[in-house]
């Protein structure tokens, strides 16, 4: 039994001892762009009607692009200085329009994990630490997409408190 117990808070101790969420560099392009490519053979494996194969999911002249806009922000969560997950959160503002109520909300991009690190803390430390940056900019609510077939991922974000705000539908 105390073998059991020391793995357990062995695990624990590691899942936040030496982890970091923090903004993206131009160094991390490479790491990013992996993770990034993971989760593109993820959706080309159950949407291979909407993805194709590519070599690269980001270039480094986009990724340079998105560090530069001021409406943009990329984040890493780290493991002992190594990049387990990344998220890109775009700020948008709706002003002025006949229908809609003005509003300043962030939306979520792209966030991934990389495999082997998935259901080990990383993503709620990654999301906690976006909902509480994109709130103290001044945003109302934090906003993002996922794909119907990605049933872990949706619990995921319901485990976070949120909550379906619209259904895309198709009919082929």
């Amino acid at each position: 039994m105390l073998h059991i117990l020391k793995y357990y808070f062995y695990q624990k101790w590691e899942w936040f001892y030496g982890v970091e969420v923090r903004h993206a560099k131009l160094t991390d392009y490479k790491n990013i762009s992996n993770i990034s490519k993971e989760l593109h053979l993820y959706h080309l494996k159950n949407r291979s009607d909407i993805y194709k194969e590519t070599r690269k999911t980001i270039y480094r002249t986009y990724f340079n692009e998105l560090l530069k806009d001021k409406e943009i922000e990329i984040l890493v969560v780290t493991l002992d200085d190594k990049i387990v997950g990344y998220s890109i959160v775009r700020y948008i503002e709706i002003n002025n329009m006949e229908l809609l109520k003005d509003k300043y909300f962030a939306y979520i991009d792209e966030i991934c994990i990389k495999e082997g690190f998935r259901r080990r803390g990383f993503g709620k430390i990654l999301f906690n630490k976006i909902y509480e940056m994109v709130k103290s900019n001044g945003a109302e609510s934090l906003e993002l997409g996922v794909w119907g077939f990605n049933k872990s991922a949706i619990e995921f974000y319901k485990s976070m408190g949120m909550v379906e705000k619209t259904i895309r539908m198709e009919k082929n």
